[in-house]
């Protein structure tokens, strides 16, 4: 069973959306372990966001 859906009937909350399985990491990544494209970095910053919301909604 995968973590996401042990997580799920346990009624926890997660970030469901967005998702992404990424494959073949070190061609996104510079010889100092950085992201070498823009476009993998917002896509990247789209996690961190749905996360901080996600963080938000249960903070009080």
């Amino acid at each position: 069973m995968l973590l996401v859906q042990t997580i799920i009937c346990d009624n926890l909350p997660i970030v469901q959306q967005p998702e992404a399985y990424i494959g073949n990491v070190i061609s996104l990544l510079d010889d100092e372990g950085k992201i070498k494209d823009e476009g993998t970095v917002e896509f990247l910053q789209s996690f961190v966001n749905a996360f901080v919301d996600l963080i938000r909604r249960y903070q009080n």
